[in-house]
This record gives structure tokens, C-alpha cells and sequence, in this order.
């Protein structure tokens, strides 16, 4: 580091910390506006400004492009449907952030769980379990719900790069279950996850977005880095893992559904197995998405550029 850049150190940290500290203001203001308004008209206004603004910012043409990837034969017009659905869902699912604890109380009626006893079977047995999903729907409602019905569910989280947005976060998750377990994306949260399930704890994940440590497995036709932890955890330690596809039903209103675990195969070698394994996860995935592509967030860059 030059003795310039050295000098000026403090002032570029003490900048990042007033631009983190206005950010959280702004993302305190606006939580607690929606947290004032009733659920439906939180959730409607949230997906109604998104569309407004996210449609018009240039991150839609990159969802456009994923949509040609995973849609070739798709109509442009039918994507840009597609693609304001998905701020629609991503506006009210921030929105619905200080609202987390009314949708998933199970006396709302707001979310409609199916085949609950798959998950509840496993942990009755003694064995905990691996539970998958994507960015799809409101998905921070997974660990909330699992809560409601008895469940510990673990769940592996990037923090957010704002420090106090986290916080802010952290907050509205934390509110319906007094405190979820959590563990970072990382080798750090590797070796946390390994020791709670040592600990007959169950971990939930999503497992859509693409990692550079990742093995190159086809999604939509196109090959896509995925991860294969949560296949060799289910291997070494003979876990079941099981699919949670959340579904939006329209406003703020859900369904999660647990569907039958991922099966084993059987082929002598490990690595082959966990690639065998998350190839299915990836075909499982493309299947919900191809059912509801508006609930999918196209942002992430899912395949390697061409």
C-alpha cells in the first residue's frame, strides 16, 4: 500500500460506514412503512413498485438474457411478462418482511403446507435431514414454517454486504422463532454445518445460484455450476434429502410442498454419486421453474458466460 493510499485509508472506511449507516436508514424507513400497512396492502404495493422501477432498470435485460438461455422458444414478449412477475414477487417478498411471523402462523391461513409428514417422519425417527429449495416465492418463509410445525431447520445464509441492513433482517426473520439457526455460505459454514447435524440438526439450503467451486451439471439444457455439499453430506452420513418447492398462489398467499427425498444411487464412487444426486436436484428445480417461471429470480447468473 502506497503511503497515499494509506494515509486516506480512514476516510475511505469512515465513507463506507456513512454510506452503510444512510442505507439501513433508508431500509428501516421503508420496513417500517410496510410493517404499519395491513398484509395484502404491504405485499401489493411492494410487488406494484418493483414492477414499476425493476422493469426499467438495466438488471432486467440480464434477466432477459437468462430467460432466452433456459426459454429459447420463448416469445420476447411472453419474457418481459415473465420478467415483471419476477419484480412483482421479489417486491412483495420485501414487503412481506415485517409481516414473516402473520403469513406463516398457521392460524392465517396464508400458507398451505403439503406432505408435512415427510420431514416430521424423519426427525421422529431420530435422523435429521436435508432440505433444498431455490430463490422462488417468498422463500425466507422455509425456516419460519418449519418452526410452526415443530421443526429445526438450520439454514445456510450469505450475509448481506451492508452490516446494518443485516441487522434489519436478521430481525424480522428472527421475530416469529425468537432466534433460527443460521450458518455462512464458506468453509467456516462447512464446518458449522457438519457439527449441527452431528447434533441431529436439520439444515436447509438453497441450491440455485451458481459457485465457481461448483461441478458443471446440466440445468434447462446448459451446463451450470453446482455445488456438491449437501450430496456428500447426504452420502457420508446416509441423510435424506428433501425437495421444498414454495409456490406463490397470488398476493400474499402459499404453498410448500415437501416432496419425496432424492434418491441414492448406488455406483461405487462418491464423487459420481453426489454428481448423480444434483443432477436430479437440478432437474427437480427446472421443473418447478418451468411451472412458475415468475417466481424464480432470473438475476443471478446461473451458467458461465459463452
Amino acid at each position: 500500500m502506497t503511503g497515499w493510499a494509506h494515509k486516506h485509508q480512514p476516510w475511505r472506511k469512515a465513507l463506507r460506514s456513512f454510506r452503510h449507516a444512510a442505507e439501513a436508514l433508508l431500509q428501516a424507513l421503508l420496513m417500517g412503512f410496510f410493517w404499519l400497512l395491513p398484509v395484502d396492502w404491504a405485499s401489493g404495493l411492494g410487488g406494484w413498485l418493483t414492477r414499476q422501477i425493476g422493469t426499467r432498470l438495466s438488471t432486467s435485460r440480464r434477466a432477459m438474457k437468462h430467460l432466452a438461455i433456459a426459454f429459447p422458444e420463448m416469445p420476447e414478449a411472453e419474457r418481459r411478462v415473465v420478467v415483471a412477475s419476477m419484480w412483482d414477487n421479489l417486491g412483495r417478498m420485501i414487503a412481506e418482511y415485517p409481516h414473516l411471523g402473520t403469513i406463516a402462523d398457521p392460524a392465517s391461513g396464508r400458507v398451505e403446507v403439503l406432505h408435512a409428514e415427510r420431514m416430521v417422519g424423519v426427525q421422529q425417527g431420530g435422523k435429521p435431514f436435508i432440505g433444498f429449495s431455490a430463490h422462488m416465492a417468498n422463500f425466507e418463509l422455509m425456516p419460519i414454517v418449519a418452526y410452526n410445525h415443530g421443526l429445526n431447520l438450520t439454514v445456510v445464509s450469505r450475509p448481506v454486504n451492508n452490516p446494518f441492513i443485516q441487522r434489519i433482517l436478521l430481525y424480522f426473520r428472527e421475530r416469529p422463532t425468537g432466534n433460527w439457526g443460521k450458518v455462512p455460505k464458506g468453509i467456516e459454514g462447512g464446518r458449522q454445518t457438519v457439527k449441527l447435524l452431528d447434533q441431529g440438526l436439520n439444515l436447509g439450503v438453497l441450491v440455485d445460484q451458481r459457485t465457481s467451486q461448483g461441478v458443471a451439471l446440466p440445468l434447462f439444457g446448459h451446463p451450470a455450476r453446482t455445488t456438491l455439499g449437501i450430496a456428500k453430506l447426504a452420502i457420508d452420513k446416509d441423510l435424506p434429502i428433501v425437495p421444498v418447492h414454495l409456490e406463490r398462489l397470488g398476493g400474499a398467499r402459499f404453498r410448500i410442498t415437501l416432496e419425496e427425498p432424492v434418491a441414492v444411487p448406488r455406483l461405487g464412487d462418491r464423487q459420481e454419486e453426489a454428481k448423480a444426486m444434483m443432477t436430479e436436484v437440478n432437474r427437480i428445480i427446472e421443473r418447478w421453474v418451468r411451472q412458475r417461471p415468475g417466481d424464480w429470480l432470473w438475476l443471478h447468473r446461473r451458467w458461465d458466460r459463452p
